[in-house]
């Protein structure tokens, strides 16, 4: 069940300057709210595969450190999003954020690069002192809170959506731009979609230009634009009339189903049906996506 969303004016945050009243908001006593926002060496790190080859450094915060984490992120994500933004946003998907783009001619593709190692602790403490008008000493303590050698951690509860509020005046001048040349944006995480009729490079050429401003650089090697056929949107296939799965999802399907078929161990037909029902899921989650873009 998705929680009702209160304005940033509401939430607890709001010009709070009172590190007792934060304790008891981050649900913990001022003492343990003093130790964490000194805390060193309060992650442990390790590397994780990407998809597409290489290796993501996480930095995961410890249990003491990662519960008032993610309290943070809870009462964050309680502030109601805007329209383009679907990720991390309880009641949003994929899908959804692929669905938004149904009916375009074309549509452009941007990624930004290391997107969370290029989010810094001075702008997470300008979103609460200047945004929600905290304190500099509450500030401080929840960047610090926040953030790992001065950077929001991949790993961190926090940080997906941090990285929206810290860079709240960016994204709201590139929905700006969107709007201005008659198209629409999603914003899924560290990807870009802006959809229309067409998609003028100036507004293009003029986002790249914005990310760069607030320190960011988009993925040369994953832009792409698409005019009059099918795009790939976060792992969703759109097309002018509908949303659909990709076909390696389908062939994925019919490779579990012919394990499934084959196999003679009970461990293994329990594990492919686990996978099979997870894959259909998945299929109508995305048909359901055409559903509610009507």
């Amino acid at each position: 069940m998705v929680r009702a969303k209160y304005q940033l004016r509401d939430s607890p945050f709001f010009r709070l300057k009172s590190k007792g009243k934060l304790a008891r908001i981050l649900q913990i006593s001022p003492a343990k709210l003093k130790k964490l926002s000194k805390l060193e060496g309060g992650y442990i790190q390790f590397q994780k595969p990407k998809k597409n080859g290489g290796n993501r450094d996480i930095s995961a915060p410890i249990p003491p450190l990662k519960s008032v984490q993610a309290r943070v992120a809870v009462l964050l994500g309680r502030i109601a999003p805007p329209d383009y933004l679907f990720a991390p946003v309880e009641g949003r998907s994929y899908v959804d954020n692929a669905a938004r783009h149904i009916g375009a001619e074309a549509l452009r593709l941007l990624d930004i690069e290391d997107f969370f190692p290029s989010c810094t602790i001075n702008k997470v403490i300008w979103f609460f002192h200047s945004k929600m008008e905290c304190s500099t000493d509450v500030a401080l303590i929840l960047a610090r809170i926040a953030t790992y050698d001065g950077v929001l951690p991949q790993g961190s509860p926090c940080s997906p959506i941090l990285a929206y509020f810290a860079y709240i005046d960016m994204w709201e001048t590139i929905n700006e731009l969107v709007e201005s040349a008659g198209c629409k944006l999603s914003v899924y995480a560290d990807d870009l979609t802006i959809s229309g009729s067409t998609v003028p490079e100036v507004t293009i050429w003029e986002i790249k230009k914005t990310l760069f401003q607030h320190g960011h650089r988009y993925a040369v090697q994953k832009e792409r634009a698409r005019k009059g056929r099918a795009a790939e949107v976060t792992g969703v296939i759109v097309t002018r009339g509908r949303v659909t799965a990709p076909n390696r999802q389908r062939q994925k399907i019919y490779a579990v189903r012919e394990n499934l078929k084959n196999t003679k161990s009970a461990k293994d037909t329990k594990r492919f049906e686990v996978q099979l029902r997870g894959r259909l899921a998945q299929l109508r989650q995305i048909d359901a996506g055409n559903k509610e873009a009507r």
